[in-house]
């Protein structure tokens, strides 16, 4: 029989002990600092969601990095004493009732990793600082970094142990450095093909960890030695390249930090008195290892971490996809790993531990790694809503506490929802735990509509596990559903509700093409409606259609992809992790790209294309058509208490499609 029961032994980190072996760590947007041209500045918003994850159960909370350097406004965090000793103590004081700890991670800029954000063009050489001259930055290879002088090296080290002693004073527990880890400037100083320099922190091993030893042991100095000091690591860089990552299972030549070295990179780390590592893999070069998407294995950087366990005696905590409880404590239980880092789970459900504790394992809300709301960095910005850091696509409370914290209705009403996707489960599961008398009306013999579809692929299990969430949830409700039932516009005069929302989802897109009637719907496809051959042509190169040509390619079809634009993807607020996976993939199992191609015909031998002003025919068993899709409202918003949610309305993603469900739900 499969047990938890190692996840919940305490863990001692220093002179820390911690209540069980689930890390919280750490996620860009977490900090409980804000930099405004007034230093750092505490957010009152984040004690919210800190406590809600610390009543769900949190041993350790690690926040998303504080820099000690606000480098634009040129103020440093130990600075900020008001800060520390008046809310920051408060919260700490309040966390520890709870039960749990806080290190604070503290980080210092980010080297070439630097996202240069438009309007700082004047200050870009103040902020691209690394290890040499020249070194190209990550997200505009052109920008080159500027050599870091001895003095600023000094100064910062400085600003670790003066920022670390004044948490200690404030009552946090550690401190985590932010990090010899993803190619951050420990990174850059610590890996030898980024570290050029000729001084006492470049060439041996010894001179390129100078910085960040430096840095541990001034922290002990002024801490005391008994004061805990975790280091956020990277086992492996996961690196071919600049700007040029492996996938799963490639093989290649490591450019970064080596799994033969990391070993050594460890040691070093724990004879300079780090207390923990809270480890995974890869560089902003190969970034889809330590933010894993979907498409990453689960459990990915387990193999690799546990290899790096076996050279030090402190605890060593893995992250990445590490969220499925048995194999976590089967981990911890085998001596692999010490502990587990969970990120984005607790954005998803921050009561994953207590259920896990309770057993009720089918009722946590899995995260399906699509970054959509907690790390939509994306090549193509979304410039419809603002933007912000984890938060989440399937659980809007997550930084909205206050908004949606669940109240009984005032005047318990008469609800019909029309339409058993997603949209209109979470609708009438939140109108029904409210109070109100809800009816679900599904034309088919299943819940979940265009979702089905879209958690097919073998990669997406946990997108199948939250369709079985939702299924689940919304029977539990007190909902009364009713499948095999279709809704006509006729009968809607008759409905006797006060509210009705219409969450009838979206239709696909047909294209007049000669040949479109030979063609299988993306859907029909991902639902095992039509078979395809083994070559398939995709028409569509969105992220569906991407999609689905990686999921071909797993089963060893061969795949090409055919889009009118220039390039494939290109989906607003998609994450760049996600995105750059993706294209990886689809190197890697050589799926060709046509782009800028119109098609001509649809025939029996497979699709006529034509690229700059030359016709190729792409020759195919089967040709899917994946090129979006319509909304497709039963009714429209004509009436006050009509109500038209989601792909109904807007065709966009998973988050939008909820957080309108939950907006109509609490509002109603």
């Amino acid at each position: 029989m499969r047990s938890v029961n190692a996840l919940f032994e305490p863990l001692k980190i220093g002179n820390v002990t911690i209540r069980n072996r689930v890390v919280m760590t750490a996620m860009g947007g977490t900090s409980p600092f804000e930099e405004t041209r007034d230093g750092h500045v505490y957010k009152p918003e984040i004690r919210d969601y800190y406590m809600d994850r610390v009543r769900g159960g949190v041993a350790l909370i690690i926040p998303g990095a504080t820099n000690v350097w606000d480098i634009i406004n040129d103020r440093w965090l130990y600075e900020a004493e008001d800060e520390f000793m008046g809310p920051i103590k408060d919260l700490m004081d309040e966390i520890h009732a709870g039960g749990a700890k806080f290190f604070l991670q503290l980080g210092q800029g980010f080297g070439r990793v630097q996202f240069c954000h438009p309007g700082l063009e004047d200050k870009i050489d103040k902020m691209l600082y690394s290890t040499a001259d020249g070194i190209p930055n990550v997200w505009y290879p052109e920008l080159k970094t500027r050599a870091m002088s001895l003095a600023e090296i000094d100064r910062l080290v400085e600003a670790f142990a003066k920022s670390a002693l004044l948490c200690k004073k404030a009552g946090i527990d550690g401190v985590e450095l932010h990090a010899v880890h993803e190619g951050y400037l420990f990174d850059q100083f610590a890996i030898e093909s980024m570290n050029p320099r000729t001084d006492e922190y470049g060439g041996s091993l010894e001179n390129r960890m100078r910085y960040v030893v430096r840095v541990i042991k001034r922290i002990k100095e002024l801490c005391g030695e008994d004061y805990p000091v975790s280091v956020r690591y990277s086992a492996a860089s996961k690196m071919k390249g600049w700007n040029d990552g492996a996938v799963p299972g490639e093989a290649y030549k490591e450019f970064g930090r080596s799994l033969e070295e990391s070993p050594k990179v460890a040691r070093i780390l724990e004879e300079a008195g780090a207390d923990m590592l809270d480890s995974d893999n890869g560089s902003y070069d190969s970034w889809w290892w330590a933010h894993p998407p979907v498409y990453m294995p689960l459990q990915c950087n387990l193999p690799e971490v546990a290899y790096v366990k076996k050279f030090v005696n402190i605890p060593v905590i893995c992250a990445g996809r590490m969220e499925d409880p048995y194999t976590a404590s089967a981990a911890i239980e085998a001596g692999e790993v010490d502990g587990v880092g969970v990120a984005r789970q607790f954005l998803c459900d921050p009561e994953w531990i207590n259920k896990v504790k309770e057993g009720r394992i089918a009722d946590i809300r899995p995260c399906i790694a699509c970054h959509n709301g907690c790390f939509a960095v994306g090549h193509v910005p979304d410039t419809s809503e603002p933007f912000f850091m984890s938060r989440c696509a399937l659980n809007p409370r997550t930084f909205n506490e206050k908004r949606y914290d669940l109240q009984q209705a005032e005047k318990p009403k008469k609800v019909v929802v029309i339409g058993g996707g997603v949209g209109g489960m979470e609708a009438a599961r939140i109108a029904a735990l409210r109070g109100h008398e809800v009816d679900l009306y599904e034309k088919s013999g299943v819940l979940g509509g265009a979702f089905i579809a879209a958690a097919a692929p073998s990669f997406k299990e946990k997108d199948k596990m939250f369709l079985e969430w939702c299924e689940k949830q919304l029977r539990e409700s007190g909902a009364r559903i009713h499948m095999d039932t279709e809704v006509t516009k006729e009968m809607l005069e008759g409905m006797d509700c006060d509210e009705l929302i219409i969450a009838t989802g979206a239709e696909p897109r047909r294209l007049p093409i000669k040949g479109v009637e030979n063609t299988v719907e993306a859907t029909e496809y991902l639902r095992g409606f039509k078979p395809v051959g083994d070559k398939v042509a995709i028409i569509g190169g969105g992220l569906t259609g991407c999609e689905i040509a990686y999921d071909l390619a797993l089963q060893g079809k061969k795949a090409e992809v055919i889009e009118v634009r220039d390039d494939i993807l290109g989906v607003p607020g998609l994450c760049a992790a996600n995105d750059d996976l993706l294209r990886a993939l689809l190197k890697y199992y050589d799926v060709p790209l046509h782009c800028s191609a119109n098609v001509k015909e649809i025939g029996e031998k497979g699709v006529l294309i034509e690229t700059e002003g030359k016709e190729q025919l792409i020759e195919a068993d089967s040709v899917i058509m994946s090129v979006g899709y319509i909304p497709h409202p039963l009714a429209g918003e004509d009436a006050p208490n009509v109500h038209v949610i989601g792909d109904a309305s807007r065709v966009k993603n998973l988050k939008t499609v909820i957080r309108a469900a939950w907006d109509v739900a609490y509002e109603i």
